[in-house]
């Protein structure tokens, strides 16, 4: 399993949010492999939005970035975005820890 993070910078955060959170649960909701995905908002840096998301593999996060529910919200996202950035780990588990 692996954790994305993918850091953006947008305008109008208020705006872009609930887009964000819709297009979070259409991915969930649609997207073979991803397991989870979070909308979180930096309360210290002006713009920056986080998406934490969970993945079977990287090949289920490239197939999401490439699939039809991020092109079916891009559009929308689109209008507010600046830039991104992501960010991949191997989630591990820990001794005496069960991990999904």
């Amino acid at each position: 399993m692996i954790v994305v993070i993918n850091d953006d910078r947008v305008k109008d955060v208020e705006a872009y949010l609930p887009i964000a959170k819709a297009f979070a649960a259409d991915a969930v909701a649609n997207d073979e492999g991803c397991i989870s995905m979070e909308v979180l908002v930096d309360p210290e840096i002006p713009g920056r939005v986080l998406y934490l998301s969970h993945f079977e593999s990287r090949e289920a996060f490239q197939k999401h970035a490439g699939g039809a529910t991020f092109q079916k919200w891009l559009p929308e996202l689109g209008k507010y975005f600046i830039s991104a950035a992501d960010s991949f780990f191997e989630l591990k588990a820990s001794a005496g820890t069960d991990l999904m």
